[in-house]
Protein backbone atom coordinates (compact mmCIF):
# COMPACT_ATOMS: atom_id res chain seq x y z
CA UNK A 1 0.00 0.00 0.00
CA UNK A 2 1.35 3.44 -0.92
CA UNK A 3 2.01 6.08 1.96
CA UNK A 4 -0.67 8.91 1.31
CA UNK A 5 1.80 11.92 2.85
CA UNK A 6 -0.24 14.89 3.55
CA UNK A 7 1.56 17.77 3.60
CA UNK A 8 -0.44 20.85 5.75
CA UNK A 9 0.86 24.61 4.81
CA UNK A 10 0.57 27.25 6.92
CA UNK A 11 -0.96 30.11 5.35
CA UNK A 12 0.33 33.29 6.00
CA UNK A 13 -2.02 36.29 6.58
CA UNK A 14 -1.93 38.97 4.56
CA UNK A 15 -2.79 42.94 4.71
CA UNK A 16 -3.57 41.87 8.50
CA UNK A 17 -1.21 44.54 9.82
CA UNK A 18 -2.18 48.05 10.22
CA UNK A 19 -2.03 50.96 7.88
CA UNK A 20 0.72 52.43 10.00
CA UNK A 21 3.76 51.58 12.16
CA UNK A 22 3.78 52.02 15.50
CA UNK A 23 6.17 54.76 14.83
CA UNK A 24 4.68 56.09 11.97
CA UNK A 25 1.23 56.29 13.92
CA UNK A 26 3.05 58.36 16.53
CA UNK A 27 4.18 61.17 14.06
CA UNK A 28 0.38 61.34 14.09
CA UNK A 29 -0.79 60.94 17.40
CA UNK A 30 1.61 64.10 18.38
CA UNK A 31 0.32 66.70 15.83
CA UNK A 32 -2.58 68.64 15.45
CA UNK A 33 -3.83 68.16 12.04
CA UNK A 34 -6.93 69.61 9.84
CA UNK A 35 -9.04 68.22 6.95
CA UNK A 36 -7.93 69.61 4.01
CA UNK A 37 -11.33 69.78 2.27
CA UNK A 38 -14.65 68.89 2.65
CA UNK A 39 -14.96 65.39 3.42
CA UNK A 40 -18.30 63.02 3.70
CA UNK A 41 -19.27 60.21 6.14
CA UNK A 42 -21.21 57.59 5.59
CA UNK A 43 -22.25 55.66 9.14
CA UNK A 44 -18.84 57.62 10.15
CA UNK A 45 -16.65 56.33 8.16
CA UNK A 46 -14.98 58.85 5.33
CA UNK A 47 -14.08 56.71 2.07
CA UNK A 48 -11.41 57.30 0.04
CA UNK A 49 -14.34 57.41 -2.93
CA UNK A 50 -15.99 60.70 -0.69
CA UNK A 51 -19.13 59.86 -2.16
CA UNK A 52 -21.02 63.86 -1.76
CA UNK A 53 -23.82 62.43 -0.66
CA UNK A 54 -22.52 61.42 2.97
CA UNK A 55 -22.68 63.93 5.98
CA UNK A 56 -20.07 66.94 5.39
CA UNK A 57 -16.92 67.13 7.74
CA UNK A 58 -16.51 70.74 6.88
CA UNK A 59 -12.90 71.38 5.86
CA UNK A 60 -10.33 72.87 8.43
CA UNK A 61 -11.99 70.63 10.63
CA UNK A 62 -9.31 69.73 13.56
CA UNK A 63 -8.03 66.64 13.61
CA UNK A 64 -6.52 64.25 15.87
CA UNK A 65 -5.37 60.63 15.12
CA UNK A 66 -6.23 57.97 18.14
CA UNK A 67 -5.20 54.50 16.57
CA UNK A 68 -4.63 52.15 13.20
CA UNK A 69 -5.56 49.66 11.22
CA UNK A 70 -5.74 47.79 8.37
CA UNK A 71 -5.94 50.61 5.71
CA UNK A 72 -7.84 53.04 8.06
CA UNK A 73 -7.30 54.96 11.09
CA UNK A 74 -9.55 56.14 14.05
CA UNK A 75 -9.50 59.75 14.49
CA UNK A 76 -11.71 62.31 16.24
CA UNK A 77 -12.55 65.45 13.96
CA UNK A 78 -13.70 68.34 15.81
CA UNK A 79 -14.76 66.05 18.41
CA UNK A 80 -16.60 63.44 16.09
CA UNK A 81 -14.90 60.05 15.58
CA UNK A 82 -14.55 58.95 12.41
CA UNK A 83 -13.00 56.12 10.64
CA UNK A 84 -10.61 57.76 7.53
CA UNK A 85 -10.40 54.32 5.18
CA UNK A 86 -8.59 53.76 1.67
CA UNK A 87 -10.86 51.24 0.06
CA UNK A 88 -9.97 52.01 -3.43
CA UNK A 89 -7.21 53.47 -4.34
CA UNK A 90 -4.37 51.09 -2.77
CA UNK A 91 -3.11 50.16 -5.98
CA UNK A 92 -2.01 54.02 -7.18
CA UNK A 93 -0.77 54.97 -3.51
CA UNK A 94 0.01 54.04 -0.64
CA UNK A 95 -2.38 54.32 2.90
CA UNK A 96 0.22 56.92 4.07
CA UNK A 97 0.23 58.91 0.87
CA UNK A 98 -3.94 58.99 0.86
CA UNK A 99 -3.58 60.49 4.53
CA UNK A 100 -0.96 63.05 4.20
CA UNK A 101 -3.24 64.45 1.19
CA UNK A 102 -6.68 64.53 3.54
CA UNK A 103 -4.58 65.71 6.93
CA UNK A 104 -2.54 68.79 6.41
CA UNK A 105 -0.89 70.31 9.46
CA UNK A 106 -2.01 73.91 8.07
CA UNK A 107 -5.40 75.40 8.46
CA UNK A 108 -7.06 75.91 4.79
CA UNK A 109 -9.52 78.53 6.35
CA UNK A 110 -6.63 80.75 6.29
CA UNK A 111 -6.08 80.22 2.55
CA UNK A 112 -9.96 80.36 1.80
CA UNK A 113 -10.44 83.58 2.93
CA UNK A 114 -8.14 84.94 0.15
CA UNK A 115 -10.41 83.73 -2.04
CA UNK A 116 -13.81 86.05 -3.41
CA UNK A 117 -17.09 85.99 -1.51
CA UNK A 118 -18.72 84.02 -4.12
CA UNK A 119 -15.92 81.38 -4.68
CA UNK A 120 -15.95 81.18 -0.60
CA UNK A 121 -19.53 80.63 -0.22
CA UNK A 122 -19.31 78.03 -3.02
CA UNK A 123 -16.71 76.33 -1.31
CA UNK A 124 -18.84 75.96 1.96
CA UNK A 125 -21.38 74.55 0.60
CA UNK A 126 -19.37 71.78 -1.26
CA UNK A 127 -20.26 73.13 -4.88
CA UNK A 128 -18.28 73.09 -7.80
CA UNK A 129 -18.58 76.12 -10.36
CA UNK A 130 -17.27 77.15 -14.08
CA UNK A 131 -13.46 78.89 -13.48
CA UNK A 132 -12.95 77.39 -10.18
CA UNK A 133 -9.15 76.59 -9.74
CA UNK A 134 -8.02 73.43 -9.12
CA UNK A 135 -6.64 74.13 -5.65
CA UNK A 136 -10.06 75.42 -5.29
CA UNK A 137 -12.06 72.10 -6.39
CA UNK A 138 -9.99 70.26 -4.25
CA UNK A 139 -11.12 72.40 -0.98
CA UNK A 140 -14.94 72.40 -1.87
CA UNK A 141 -15.06 68.12 -3.25
CA UNK A 142 -11.80 66.33 -1.94
CA UNK A 143 -9.52 64.44 -3.93
CA UNK A 144 -11.16 62.45 -6.56
CA UNK A 145 -10.93 58.68 -5.98
CA UNK A 146 -6.90 58.06 -7.58
CA UNK A 147 -8.57 54.65 -9.05
CA UNK A 148 -10.36 56.40 -11.83
CA UNK A 149 -8.53 59.73 -11.82
CA UNK A 150 -4.75 58.49 -11.20
CA UNK A 151 -2.99 62.28 -10.59
CA UNK A 152 -4.81 65.72 -10.59
CA UNK A 153 -2.47 66.89 -12.77
CA UNK A 154 -4.99 65.41 -15.63
CA UNK A 155 -7.50 67.97 -17.01
CA UNK A 156 -10.89 65.13 -16.33
CA UNK A 157 -11.48 64.35 -12.89
CA UNK A 158 -13.96 61.64 -11.86
CA UNK A 159 -16.26 61.78 -8.87
CA UNK A 160 -18.44 59.87 -7.35
CA UNK A 161 -21.91 61.20 -6.12
CA UNK A 162 -23.20 58.21 -4.55
CA UNK A 163 -22.50 54.67 -4.41
CA UNK A 164 -23.60 54.77 -8.28
CA UNK A 165 -23.81 57.94 -9.83
CA UNK A 166 -20.15 59.31 -11.07
CA UNK A 167 -19.61 63.00 -12.50
CA UNK A 168 -16.94 64.70 -13.98
CA UNK A 169 -15.16 68.00 -13.51
CA UNK A 170 -13.32 69.12 -16.75
CA UNK A 171 -10.52 72.05 -16.84
CA UNK A 172 -9.54 74.17 -19.30
CA UNK A 173 -5.67 74.98 -19.94
CA UNK A 174 -5.48 77.49 -17.69
CA UNK A 175 -6.89 74.92 -14.77
CA UNK A 176 -9.71 76.21 -14.13
CA UNK A 177 -13.56 74.60 -14.27
CA UNK A 178 -14.51 74.28 -17.86
CA UNK A 179 -17.69 71.94 -17.74
CA UNK A 180 -19.30 69.73 -15.50
CA UNK A 181 -20.13 66.52 -17.16
CA UNK A 182 -23.21 64.24 -15.48
CA UNK A 183 -25.80 64.52 -12.91
CA UNK A 184 -26.72 64.73 -10.25
CA UNK A 185 -23.00 66.92 -9.17
CA UNK A 186 -23.54 69.43 -6.92
CA UNK A 187 -23.04 72.78 -9.21
CA UNK A 188 -25.54 75.60 -10.33
CA UNK A 189 -23.97 75.70 -13.51
CA UNK A 190 -23.32 79.50 -12.83
CA UNK A 191 -19.71 80.76 -13.52
CA UNK A 192 -17.96 82.30 -10.38
CA UNK A 193 -16.29 85.09 -10.04
CA UNK A 194 -12.61 85.00 -8.96
CA UNK A 195 -11.86 88.86 -8.44
CA UNK A 196 -11.37 89.87 -4.40
CA UNK A 197 -13.12 93.55 -3.66
CA UNK A 198 -10.08 95.55 -2.86
CA UNK A 199 -11.08 97.58 0.51
CA UNK A 200 -11.95 100.75 0.68
CA UNK A 201 -9.14 103.39 1.23
CA UNK A 202 -9.73 104.47 4.86
CA UNK A 203 -10.37 108.12 4.20
CA UNK A 204 -8.10 110.98 5.43
CA UNK A 205 -8.80 112.44 9.44
CA UNK A 206 -8.94 116.08 8.65
CA UNK A 207 -6.64 118.14 9.72
CA UNK A 208 -7.65 120.13 12.83
CA UNK A 209 -7.71 124.02 12.54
Amino acid sequence: MRRIVVVVAVATIVGCTPALSPEVLKTYQDRTLYTCCNLHQQGGVVSDANYYDGAVVPLGSTVHVESAARSSVTVTADGTKLTLSQDYGRDQESFQQYLDKILVPDDPKQRLASYSRAVQDAIREGRVEKGMTKEQVLMSLGYPPTHRTASTSANDWTYWYNHWVTYRVVFDDTGKVSNVIGRPAPTQDQPIPQEVPKAKPTPAAKKRR
